[in-house]
């Protein structure tokens, strides 16, 4: 009997989170990221530009910042949509930084080697200085509903290895109890622990299911929710899902970006 053409895909992206992990030979999925010295930056950011729709720029990252010159802290991997203006002067070769506006970006990665407790907390602080999204008036069809616009971009924190699961969950925890004044919207949508975890911040819309009954299961907005079970497949598509989904929204969006030029040449 053939093999059912999803098994096939399933194991595909079996392979390419074994990649990731830097466990598998990487030639028959991405290029070079099996060569010395690679960083796990640059490989998720290979996944991502071999993955994502073409719509997205998938670039190593610096900062984003608002029409009011806001700033973020810095971040590892900024994915912005194809008419979002580009500042790639110091970044030639794609291993250097660059910077982008917060409108047109599609998501962004934090990218850690091992995720503990204190670099948690210190991805979690730097997704909490991304600027805010200004409000869709005036800039998309009245008749046409672009939900969780003020959650761009997809905000993801990647490591390739970590503490316990429950522990993470628990330190997530920990932190947004300390700061319940960070909105959700300024939260990862989800943290991905490379052969371990994948934890989940539920959105509205979103549902969960039970893998052995198939049943969904109750969310509550906002909270937390921790898979084990083929967390890097699963957290693979999520990914590339809301990557997705934000790339076809965008096109119904009217970003302008001229502000830019009256900022730049001091006019108010």
């Amino acid at each position: 009997m053939a093999q059912n053409f999803f098994d096939r895909l399933r194991s595909y992206y079996i392979k390419v989170a074994e990649v990731l992990r830097g466990e598998a030979d990487a030639a028959s999925v991405f290029a070079n990221t099996t060569d010395i010295g690679m960083s796990r930056e640059l490989a998720y950011a290979e996944f991502l530009k071999q993955h994502a729709p073409s719509k997205c720029n998938v670039f190593l990252g610096g900062f984003l910042f608002d029409d009011d010159g806001t700033e973020s802290k810095q971040l590892d991997i900024i994915i912005t949509t194809d008419t979002a203006p580009r500042f790639d002067f110091h970044n030639k070769d794609g291993s250097g930084k660059s910077f982008s506006p917060v409108e047109g970006t599609l998501g962004v990665v934090s990218v850690k080697s091992t995720l503990n407790r204190a670099e948690l907390f210190d991805a979690l602080g730097g997704i909490a200085s991304i600027p805010p999204t200004r409000a869709l008036d005036g800039r998309v069809n009245v008749l046409l509903k672009i939900k969780n616009y003020d959650d761009w971009p997809v905000k993801i924190v990647y490591a390739s290895k970590g503490i316990a699961p429950d522990t993470l969950l628990a330190h997530i925890n920990e932190y947004y109890g300390a700061h319940p004044e960070i909105p959700l919207s300024r939260r990862p949508n989800f943290i991905h622990v490379a052969g371990s975890c994948l934890i989940v911040r539920a959105q509205d819309g979103m549902t969960l299911h039970d893998r052995g009954t198939g049943v969904a299961e109750p969310l509550t907005l906002g909270a937390y929710h921790l898979l084990t079970t083929d967390s890097d497949l699963q957290a693979i598509v999520w990914t590339l899902n809301q990557l997705q989904q934000n790339a076809t929204a965008s096109t119904h969006i009217l970003f302008s970006y001229g502000s830019l030029i009256n900022k730049v040449s001091g006019l108010p």
